[in-house]
């Protein structure tokens, strides 16, 4: 009866760890698919939906104790599979980040503890498989309601935040939008990058070395640093691997520095890209996401919006 009970205990805290890395994926599932990205195939980020909504099934299987047995053993291979595809990325395409917990990045943790516990995870879901004796709960039908009340929330924001991020950049009817923000650089992520000077502007360029429509942008953003539009243009990315980020020099060879951070450090600023800030006496004046206008065109916007 102990082991029994240890095995539900057990069995549903790992389900609360699958919710809750269900959960914040499916709040930030534009990151996520970015990060699937990482691993070299950008056929990849489909799949990012997917896995999140699996994972959340699993959660909520393990949570109400439902088919222990199979459960677990698919949580066992879900886990077991997510741990050698994160040793592939952290050995062959330097990836870090393992974005498991997408929204909730402050639960995310180093390469080493993030695979110790994944190794913990493995081995409470083998003891479950060979501890759970429990027969085929009969159906309660406020569990189901529960999960299924669940279920359909992650549907709606998986499917919300991972199509709204996609319009935002992929919309050829509408190139580009120009935002007026007049916000303090102190008040953003972007004091975390870089330091501003307040009697100098800037351009700040976020982009994705696996986005199509950053690199399209490109070449207007060498324009802008070689027409003066500000004192300083710059660049931020997240790391990927070496071979990727000298590739892309190789083909765009910028005239602006680049600075790469962590995944987990610029979705902070966003998870949308290409976005480009303008900064003039340490204020944001004005946000521009989508592909960049030539540089003439943005100098008229820049007339038009910030007069």
């Amino acid at each position: 009866m102990k082991k029994l009970k240890l095995t539900q205990i057990l069995s549903s805290l790992v389900g609360i760890v699958f919710l809750i890395s269900g959960i914040g994926k499916s709040l930030a599932v534009y990151q996520f698919s970015h990060i699937l990205t990482l691993y070299g195939f950008d056929f990849l980020r489909y799949f990012a939906p997917v896995i999140i909504l699996f994972e959340v099934a699993l959660g909520l299987a393990l949570f109400f104790l439902f088919r222990l047995k199979q459960t677990s053993a698919c949580a066992l291979c879900f886990v077991g599979g997510l741990s050698v595809v994160y040793l592939y990325g952290y050995f062959f395409k330097e990836i870090t980040d393992c974005g498991c917990f997408g929204y909730f990045s402050f639960l995310n943790l180093p390469p080493l503890l993030t695979l110790t516990r994944n190794l913990i995870l493995i081995c409470i879901l083998l003891y479950i498989f060979f501890k759970s004796n429990i027969p085929v709960k009969p159906v309660n039908k406020s569990e189901i309601m529960i999960s299924i009340c669940i279920f359909c929330m992650v549907c709606f924001a998986t499917g919300y935040t991972y199509t709204d991020n996609n319009n935002n950049t992929e919309n050829d009817s509408e190139l580009y939008s120009i935002e007026e923000k007049n916000i303090s650089v102190d008040d953003s992520s972007l004091s975390d990058f870089i330091t501003f000077h307040k009697d100098s502007t800037y351009l700040v360029f976020a982009f994705s070395y696996s986005c199509p429509y950053c690199y399209n942008s490109v070449e207007n953003l060498k324009q802008y640093e070689a027409s003066g539009i500000a004192d300083k243009v710059m660049a931020l990315s997240y790391t990927v691997n070496t071979a990727t980020m000298e590739n892309f020099n190789n083909i765009f060879h910028p005239n602006f520095p680049i600075k790469n951070v962590s995944p987990r450090q610029l979705f902070k600023l966003t998870n949308q890209f290409p976005v480009l800030y303008y900064i003039e006496n340490n204020i944001i004046k004005m946000e521009i996401s989508g592909m960049l206008p030539c540089g003439y065109i943005l100098q008229q916007e820049m007339k038009k919006d910030l007069n």
